[in-house]
């Protein structure tokens, strides 16, 4: 049943409205019947960035299995989706002019607009964290421990950079953040953790061509490291691992030059010492430490910070491992299990703990006001537990 300009016209009247009033042409709306066409659709409230992604032609990518919460990813990050209930019914009607869109000067007309769904709830989105878990889960069924143990390893339960990006409900940038974080070389067009030994015998190695060949440690040469490795180590784990612990440096005679990363090498070392030891007595540890790194490099305790808990509290002092790898995902777990292991903490202690946590909305000293409680001593403040005593 249509309307007519008849019936346009009482309604103006009985709303004291003239035809001035109005567009010049009225659209008149109706219900039809339920259709299944109208349970394919979800209505998504965009937040500014993702519809400034969108205004902007940005690709955006919905991630998750059946059985995932569903997170939509721009290429740099990552939001949570879930379902908010509205008190107000939400009409979704095909098709319909907006205002601006109507020509002015034009004759009166009526244009029937039908209502496709009705709607009593919304998907909404907030930016959060990417979920990386999954990303150890599909990878350390495959780890990578030199070519002769390779016959151990199904081909099926390889992956490619492209096929994580799809399985894993992160960015693009924040899984490649979180790869480089990781020890994982490119193999055969596939993502493989390093096996722990395997990782320290390779840098090992490569850390040993600084004496024998004399380089200072800014003048490291790629071309030289994996020529003198080729019959031990694949060019593609060499590849991974120069460039997990080195940056550029200098150019000579058009030939660029590396420096080995001292935090980096020094903060790995540190871990192979803890690996098995258990605690540790902080002195004999510090001593070790500082043998076991390349010479030139000094170790230094802010090193251990997100790899090791330091205690000073007991007598001799002691030290342990304590990877950040290891924590829980949920932020709330994870604090209870930092605050279990040591009860105060320092900004610099802490942060590398729950820096992977942190949000553009939920920063690193957001995230320590809603779930620590701060305090100072001799002038230097200290997070505790929300409710400790």
């Amino acid at each position: 049943m249509a309307r007519t300009l008849e019936e346009v016209n009482e309604i103006l009247h009985s709303a004291k409205l003239t035809e001035e009033d109005i567009a010049p042409t009225s659209q008149a709306i109706f219900f039809s019947p339920r259709s299944a066409e109208s349970d394919n659709f979800r209505l998504l409230e965009l937040n500014p960035i993702l519809l400034k992604a969108i205004e902007e032609n940005e690709s955006l990518y919905i991630k998750g299995d059946d059985d995932d919460e569903v997170v939509i990813c721009t290429e740099s990050s990552t939001f949570h989706v879930c379902e908010t209930e509205t008190s107000n019914n939400l009409l979704l009607v095909k098709p319909i002019e907006h205002f601006s869109d109507m020509a002015e000067g034009c004759e009166r007309g009526i244009k029937t607009v039908n209502v496709q769904g009705i709607f009593q709830a919304y998907l909404e989105v907030n930016i959060g964290t990417p979920h990386l878990k999954k990303l150890n889960d599909l990878l350390k069924d495959t780890v990578y421990k030199g070519p002769e143990f390779e016959f151990q390893i199904q081909d099926k339960k390889l992956y490619t950079l492209e096929e994580l990006k799809t399985l894993v409900q992160a960015s693009n940038q924040e899984l490649t953040e979180a790869l480089s974080s990781m020890d994982v070389a490119e193999i055969n067009g596939h993502i493989r953790l390093l096996d722990f030994e395997y990782h320290f015998r390779v840098l090992s190695y490569m850390l040993k061509l600084i004496d024998e060949n004399s380089w200072n440690l800014d003048s490291i040469d790629y071309n030289e490291t994996c020529e003198a490795l080729q019959d031990l180590v694949s060019s593609e784990v060499i590849k991974g691992i120069f460039e997990k612990y080195t940056e550029e440096s200098r150019m000579i005679d058009g030939e660029q030059l590396y420096r080995y990363k001292e935090t980096d090498v020094c903060r790995f070392f540190a871990r192979v010492l803890l690996n098995e030891a258990g605690r540790f007595n902080l002195g004999e540890f510090l001593q070790a430490w500082k043998d076991s790194v390349p010479e030139g490099m000094i170790p230094e305790e802010e090193m251990l910070y997100g790899v090791a808990i330091v205690n000073r509290k007991s007598y001799p002092h002691v030290v342990w491992a304590f990877e950040e790898s290891d924590l829980p995902d949920d932020i709330s777990e994870r604090f209870r299990v930092l605050f279990e292991a040591k009860d105060k903490w320092t900004v610099p202690e802490i942060t590398p703990y729950i820096r992977r946590l942190a949000t553009k909305v939920l920063d690193v000293n957001a995230l320590l006001a809603k779930h620590a409680r701060a305090s100072k001593v001799d002038g230097v403040k200290y997070y505790s537990a929300k409710h400790a005593k």
